[in-house]
């Protein structure tokens, strides 16, 4: 080609490649914003992450979140609002572009399954009415508690829009912890005559979690190291619910102790086991941490106050009356009443319920029935011309120091 033919071609061209520039450069333009908008979208998802506990909904994205390393909340419980502090995480979700709506309903529900499969309850379903201190009062709302590992896990679900937003918020409070020893607890013992354990059960039921074994065997370590050692395990409970399950819950998980304690090879006539359930609060059932306070179980010593150490009934007949299972012996008590009456009597032990204890003596058909109300019972029995008294009392003074004790006591006196 020569080179005026070759300028006449490039001419021609010319133009027509000064009219495609503007396309390529629009072309190249939204492929940059293409690209910064899945960047910008990447970086979101990076930074808008689910909770550890629970994840979002299908098909809805985080369009906005909040973490703080100690703060509070007041959730929702029916009546008012329970506030509870610890690490609180906050998520809000919208559906994403595109995909079919849920309903508040689901949503309600797919949380209500979650709360549930973790072995958790749920406080409140429903709407939020006249609630001021409840935050998205107004709102369908869900309330639940789950408890995980040493934490328990609040967590409060708002659905509003028709289902096209929801809120999650999520407070992980730490589980009270105690660092249990057995030197501790002998320590507490002696001085004090009982000591406070804060066992974990799950939730309802008597079944020690196994975060808790390490109490187990701090207690089995001692009454080991103190083998003339007898206890009464009290089980104790907040007010929530009804008081006769809470009673029998108590109970359940007095016996749940005692029974792992036995399991490692320690005589089960040195305990004794009984439930008050709400009956001895130690702190205001009114709030959460008050509540969780009150929810605990009590070691016993028996003959607390007494100079020697009370031991454990070996007969199973005393004077014509069959004894108590499991109640001790409390020699000082023993001697002392001896020493004022002039008269053979015997003072036995037990951390077991009065009404327990009255009733099985009420199952001796030999025994006649002098009295009986909600703190004492007395019994006779007549053999062989003497005469035999049973008196039982709990709370009852100690007449040595003028202490009261919680426990049950039970006199057998001989009259000739």
């Amino acid at each position: 080609m020569n080179l005026k033919r070759f300028l006449m071609v490039t001419a021609l061209m010319l133009p027509l490649l000064l009219l495609s520039l503007p396309a390529i450069a629009q072309e190249e333009e939204e492929e940059e914003e293409t690209v910064a908008e899945e960047t910008e979208e990447a970086a979101e998802e990076a930074q808008f992450k689910d909770t550890p506990y629970f994840s979002g909904m299908p098909k809805y994205r985080i369009i906005d979140s909040g973490d703080r390393e100690f703060d509070e909340y007041r959730f929702y419980n029916g009546k008012d609002c329970t506030t509870i502090e610890g690490r609180k995480m906050f998520r809000s979700y919208m559906m994403s572009e595109g995909s079919e709506q849920a309903s508040e309903l689901q949503i309600i529900r797919n949380y209500e399954s979650a709360v549930r499969n973790m072995g958790g309850t749920v406080i409140f379903d429903g709407i939020c009415e006249g609630a001021n201190c409840a935050i998205n009062c107004g709102y369908r709302m869900l309330t639940g508690k789950v408890l995980k590992g040493d934490n328990e896990l609040w967590v409060e679900i708002v659905a509003f829009n028709d289902g096209f937003e929801y809120y999650l918020t999520l407070i992980v409070k730490e589980a009270m912890k105690q660092d249990v020893t057995a030197s501790g607890m002998i320590e507490a013992l002696n001085r004090d005559g009982k000591v406070t354990l804060y066992i974990n059960f799950d939730f309802g039921k008597a079944t020690i979690r196994p975060d808790s074994r390490p109490i187990i065997e701090q207690i089995v370590q001692m009454m080991k190291t103190n083998p003339e050692l007898l206890l009464g395990v009290e089980g104790h409970t907040d007010n929530v619910g009804d008081s006769a399950a809470n009673i029998l819950l108590s109970e359940n998980r007095a016996n749940a102790v005692k029974a792992a304690i036995v399991a490692e090879n320690i005589d089960g006539s040195r305990l004794s086991a009984v439930g008050f359930g709400e009956d001895k609060p130690v702190a205001d059932n009114g709030t959460e941490e008050g509540r969780a306070k009150n929810r605990r179980v009590e070691l016993v010593k028996a003959g607390k106050g007494s100079t020697e150490t009370a031991t454990v009934q070996k007969n199973k007949i005393q004077f014509g009356v069959e004894i108590y299972p499991g109640a001790a012996l409390d020699d000082a008590q023993t001697k002392f009443a001896r020493e004022v009456m002039g008269q053979e009597i015997y003072c036995y032990r037990t951390g077991d319920n009065i009404k327990k204890v009255v009733a099985f003596y009420q199952k001796q058909t030999a025994l006649s029935v002098l009295g009986e109300d909600e703190t004492s019972a007395l019994f006779s029995l007549q053999a062989e011309g003497n005469s035999v008294r049973i008196a039982i009392a709990s709370p009852w003074l100690d007449p040595q120091t003028g202490e009261s004790h919680t426990d049950t006591m039970i006199q057998i006196l001989k009259v000739e």
